[in-house]
């Protein structure tokens, strides 16, 4: 009896640790297991857009970049302190765009305070 329950889980077990693989049938005709993995492959930019725009336009910074996103942010206090305008921030979405990216999205957050300053944010897309 216990040799049948043994043998039973252990038929369980190899049946639930099969689940993440599949047969995959060779050209012989001999059947070889191999586990799928599922990822999400990102390719890096072939351009090194962080290096641009801490070359050209050093206030801002990328805050992600990928073969066909970019995320740019800006500090506003900063930005007007430092230049009295925003223009450094729009000369790096110019930058980018010369790259082959379109402006997609625009926005801001926080609320201007010292403990909550705006940032602003433009998100490229290829």
């Amino acid at each position: 009896m216990i040799k049948i329950v043994i043998l039973s889980l252990m038929f369980i077990f190899s049946i639930v640790g099969l689940s993440g693989n599949s047969i995959i049938s060779s050209s012989n005709g001999q059947n070889t297991t191999t586990t799928e993995i599922n990822k999400i492959q990102i390719e890096p930019s072939s351009v090194d857009i962080l290096k641009i725009i801490q070359d050209n336009e050093p206030l801002i910074e990328v805050e992600y970049q990928s073969s066909s996103i970019v995320v740019l942010k800006g500090d506003e206090d900063l930005l007007l302190i430092s230049n009295g305008t925003l223009a450094p921030f729009w000369h790096a979405i110019d930058i980018i765009k010369k790259q082959g990216y379109s402006l997609e999205h625009f926005t801001e957050s926080g609320a201007g305070s010292q403990g909550n300053p705006t940032r602003i944010y433009a998100i490229l897309e290829k």
